[in-house]
């Protein structure tokens, strides 16, 4: 069961007091909650049906029903003639605004389209919490086949984008701590070593660890500030050309990192990835 959701069967009507909560308020939270534990899965599945996705969220599925029901009279679903749903065309609206993303892509895509000359997929990453997602990119056909890296899909744990975020993330703070970070299956000792080691050659790699077989190398991004804010990656088939390629991301990390300088508003907008 989704958190805050056990009141969501209560789309209808009702209330319910706790503490010093407004009636109803508790209603309200576990609807959202509801609603955006739908849209997280639907975002990852793509396209899903009405028993897929009450059992990826652990709603029930009257309440799966009827929450999908309100998101597609309100556009943010779209409910295909076979009973299937896809996300609506209002949150591509939503999605295109948020302002950081505006920013990054102004900045990066003319030195991705350099990177992705080379014959691989070339993106920008940055950290959401505990994810970490594309925000743009020039995709490699053969690439595609086997990992989408659209916009907003979010990477596989332990990325060669993860550790260089990580490692960076950790440079920064008062208090380094390798481990905050560190994905499920990794060691603290493991992970320490995969950050250290990022950070003393200025890129990451992942040979077919995180999504095989593609292999990936990525350096960081900065603010005029110098803070930290996103990662730029390569993706390629097979491990042999990676060495090959990290002088070009570190180049074309370097290259966001002077245009996002030339950016307006870039100041305010990537300070929403920078606070903590």
């Amino acid at each position: 069961m989704v958190p805050g959701t056990e009141e969501a069967d209560g789309l209808n009507g009702g209330s319910s007091h706790k503490g010093g909560d407004q009636p109803g308020a508790s209603v309200g939270r576990g609807v959202l909650h509801g609603a955006f534990a739908v849209l997280e899965e639907l975002a990852r599945l793509e396209e899903a049906g009405l028993t897929q996705l009450a059992m990826a969220t652990g709603l029930p599925k009257a309440t799966t029903h009827r929450l999908l029901g309100r998101l597609a009279d309100l556009g943010v679903v779209h409910r295909e003639d076979g009973g299937r749903y896809r996300m609506g065309a209002r949150m591509f609206r939503w999605g295109q605004r948020w302002a950081p993303a505006q920013v990054l892509s102004t900045a990066a895509v003319r030195p991705l389209q350099g990177l992705a000359g080379t014959g691989c997929s070339a993106v920008i990453v940055v950290r959401d919490g505990g994810d970490v997602i594309v925000v743009a990119g020039i995709v490699d056909p053969t690439v595609d086949e086997v990992f989408r890296l659209r916009p907003g899909v979010v990477l596989p744990a332990a990325s060669a984008a993860e550790v260089v975020l990580a490692a960076w993330e950790s440079a920064s703070a008062v208090r380094p701590d390798p481990g905050r970070s560190r994905p499920e299956g990794h060691s603290t000792a493991e992970w320490a070593r995969r950050v250290d080691g990022a950070r003393d050659r200025g890129v990451a790699f992942d040979f077919e660890g995180a999504l095989p077989p593609l292999a990936c190398v990525a350096a960081p991004v900065r603010a005029p500030t110098g803070a930290l804010v996103a990662a730029a990656a390569v993706v390629v088939h097979g491990t042999g050309r990676l060495p090959l390629l990290a002088d070009a991301v570190r180049d074309t990390a370097a290259r966001i990192s002077v245009n996002l300088a030339r950016v307006p508003g870039s100041g305010r907008a990537l300070s929403l990835l920078t606070e903590r």
